[in-house]
């Protein structure tokens, strides 16, 4: 058998946390090499993230008191839950794990694999997260990507929407509209409530009313963005939570929004 690459697998996705902060020299030559491929094929660097590191710090250590390779061991959370619970924010996560007795060697068998190779160039990662364990002279490797988000609170989110919507009114002759913060529609967007009919009932004079989730305020579901240019709108009351982490780990914004005449 070749001892270069025991065995690697690849996990894509479209407890206590231990501390890490700065890698260490060997995850930091593996950051370099994987950062040294992204610039070789046009892409951004990826930077190093904390929170991505204390994940893969947990998996490495299975990985190694295991001396197997994984991406969920009996009782671990899937990938998306264990870097949810670091709290960070997120919208796409992968995963490469590796067993290899040197970085170098782990860094050539992971760009020979076109899944991971696949991961280390993959343009819509920002981030990264590399944790190496070793045992009995053999290096237990997790490389953690993702795409971060910006960290808006709830009120930094909705003050962007509204910013965002009546910038565009301006731009085409509208007057802005005029924005109620709906502590109802607020409750509804936690609740993740898709019942429109049932919640427009509730507020006379509602001409539409739309639910939906999104992690960034710049990018907008198209029906809002023709509901904001509605000439015939005046007002508009929005609701807007925060979900993160959970059963899945990503984080994104759940919206109502109700237009009035």
């Amino acid at each position: 058998m070749n001892r270069a690459i025991v065995a690697i697998v690849s996990l894509l996705f479209v407890a206590a946390i231990p501390a890490q902060a700065a890698p260490s020299p060997r995850e930091q030559q593996l950051l370099d090499l994987v950062n040294h491929e992204r610039e070789k094929a046009g892409l951004s660097r990826l930077e190093w993230n904390d929170r991505l590191a204390q994940a893969a710090l947990l998996h490495s250590r299975l990985l190694a008191e295991n001396r197997d390779l994984s991406h969920q061991f009996p009782g671990e959370p899937p990938l998306p839950e264990r870097v949810g619970a670091t709290a960070l924010r997120f919208n796409s996560v992968a995963e490469n794990v590796a067993a290899a007795p040197s970085v170098d060697v782990t860094h050539k068998g992971l760009m020979a694999s076109p899944g991971h190779r696949e991961n280390i160039l993959h343009p819509g990662y920002n981030a990264i997260g590399i944790s190496i364990v070793e045992r009995d002279h053999e290096l237990y490797v997790t490389q953690d990507f993702a795409h971060t988000l910006v960290a808006y609170s709830e009120k930094q989110f909705q003050d962007e929407v509204v910013r965002g919507l009546n910038q565009s009114r301006r731009a085409q002759g509208l007057h802005a509209l005029d924005v109620v913060i709906d502590s109802r529609l607020r409750k509804a967007a936690c609740a993740q409530e898709t019942n429109t009919d049932k919640m427009i009932q509730g507020l006379p004079g509602a001409t539409s009313l739309l639910v939906f989730s999104v992690s960034d305020p710049t990018k907008l579901p198209e029906d809002m963005q023709k509901a904001a240019m509605d000439k015939a709108l005046q007002k508009m009351n929005l609701g807007v939570c925060l979900q993160t982490g959970g059963k899945t780990g990503f984080s994104k914004f759940w919206v109502v929004a109700a237009f009035f005449p």
